[in-house]
């Protein structure tokens, strides 16, 4: 049987297993007729009634009993909530008890959040703000998750949209009526007006970019060769002895990976093992291999250098740079043991013309040198910066700013042709692009993908 928007839907809102309170969550017109069936009373709005939950004559349970009439509450339609015991038995022994009255069927991922939505009790900003604040993996993350459930996302997009509207009215008019419009064109006003929206959108950009580092984290690998001091900066920065260390190249074989947090953002920091031409045996061969697997994967890489001893292969490390490069990773290079002196070797090749572009870091893991000038170095090769207004964002909302403002450059490249059909023609690009972002313009094939993501019950 086909699912509508006009089914009553249930789910258990709670997760599986012990715990102070299960709540099983319903939406749709038959919220009401089941509170009767299962409460025995057709509950206040907005009032807490304490009754046994009944499966016919069986009592099953006992809670709360809460009601929210349309369109008063979370989806826009009427509400009901009944709050028990959890477990990984009674709950469920409710939902099936429900799911015995026609017309009420199991919520699908999302649903509840989608059908808010679709009611206009929040634009699709907001909608997808919901998953981000349950899944938010740091304080920060949660603030802008927070930020973009409260329309912070939503109202800079309205502010975008506003004035491409306003500048489209005006261009839509001197098409049609050039006489009464040409001063707004011909003064310059135009120009400095479309300029204005291009600041907007960057603006947002910078803040969605960052909301999604906050989101989604980075991933940051230790590279270089053997015994350079991965496995001790791992160390550092995790506050632990997380890897093992000593002074036996290719100690490390497998790939180990920590989670910290920089500047509010998640980080993935993994040591990989030390890559050679050569290696000594078929275990140290597959995590070589590895390693150079995550490389493809990495945001940044933190290329190590023992400081205090001889370069083993200038050529080599100048070829393994040279791939990073190819696949456009950012690349750090943190020269290990600055409480040693610097080796001759290693002065003459980081003073090198191949090394201008790169920035470069001393470091101390024994006495802790450097380390700050890393995380800062590390916090600028991956782009973070404190944004002002930051929210949670995702790469769809992303990708659809970037199109937006590559519209609106080019809206003002065919003003400063004097086309102003193109001109008109682009600047409703950009505003479709803005309603992709919002849910203004959007297909149920995007919304299925959106809220597919969800878990049951929101």
């Amino acid at each position: 049987m086909s699912h509508t928007e006009e089914d009553t839907i249930v789910a258990i809102a709670t997760p599986r297993g012990r715990g102070g309170i299960a709540i099983i969550r319903l939406s749709g017109p038959q919220s009401l007729k089941v509170a009767q069936q299962i409460s025995g009373i057709s509950p206040k709005p907005r009032f807490a009634h304490f009754r046994q939950f009944k499966d016919g004559n069986e009592v099953i349970d006992e809670g709360v009993v809460l009601y929210f009439p349309a369109p008063h509450s979370y989806t826009g339609e009427d509400i009901l909530e009944l709050q028990g015991h959890a477990g990984n038995i009674v709950p469920y022994r409710v939902m099936e008890a429900v799911l015995k009255i026609p017309g009420v069927r199991q919520a699908e991922p999302g649903e509840f959040t989608k059908r808010a939505f679709l009611n206009g009790r929040m634009d699709l900003t907001s909608a997808e703000a919901v998953e981000d604040l349950i899944s938010a993996g740091s304080n920060s993350a949660a603030k802008a998750a927070m930020a973009s459930l409260d329309g912070a996302f939503s109202k800079d997009m309205e502010k975008i949209t506003d004035q491409i509207t306003m500048f489209r009215v005006r261009i839509e008019g001197c098409l049609d009526f050039p006489e009464e419009h040409e001063d707004f064109f011909d003064s310059g006003r135009a120009n400095s007006e479309i300029q204005v929206i291009i600041n907007l959108s960057d603006l947002a950009i910078k803040r969605a970019t960052q909301g999604i580092k906050l989101n989604d984290g980075a991933r940051i690998v230790l590279s270089g060769a053997p015994n350079a001091g991965k496995s001790s900066l791992l160390n550092a920065l995790s506050g632990s002895e997380s890897a093992i260390v000593t002074n036996i190249p290719g100690t490390t074989r497998d790939i180990l990976s920590i989670n910290i947090e920089l500047d509010g953002v998640p980080l993935m920091i993994t040591d990989t093992a030390g890559i050679r031409d050569t290696p000594s045996d078929e275990i140290e061969a597959i995590g070589i291999r590895k390693a150079l697997e995550a490389l493809k994967l990495a945001d940044l890489v933190i290329f190590m250098l023992d400081g205090s001893a001889l370069l083993p292969n200038e050529n080599e490390i100048l070829s393994r740079l040279d791939e990073l490069k190819k696949q456009s990773t950012p690349v750090l290079i943190a020269v290990s043991k600055s409480d040693l002196p610097l080796h001759s070797s290693v002065e003459s090749f980081l003073s090198s013309d191949r090394l201008r572009s790169f920035t470069k870091v001393r470091i101390s893991v024994k006495k802790t040198d450097g380390l700050k000038e890393l995380k800062k170095a590390v916090s600028l090769g991956l782009g973070i910066m404190p944004v002002e207004g930051v929210y949670s964002a995702r790469a769809r909302h992303l990708s659809e700013l970037k199109n937006a403002h590559l519209a609106l450059i080019r809206a003002k490249e065919m003003l400063t042709f004097g086309d102003l059909v193109l001109c008109a023609q682009e600047m409703r690009c950009a505003q479709d692009h803005i309603g992709a972002i919002t849910g203004k313009i959007t297909s149920d094939d995007i919304l299925g993908k959106i809220f597919s993501t969800f878990c049951i019950g929101k």
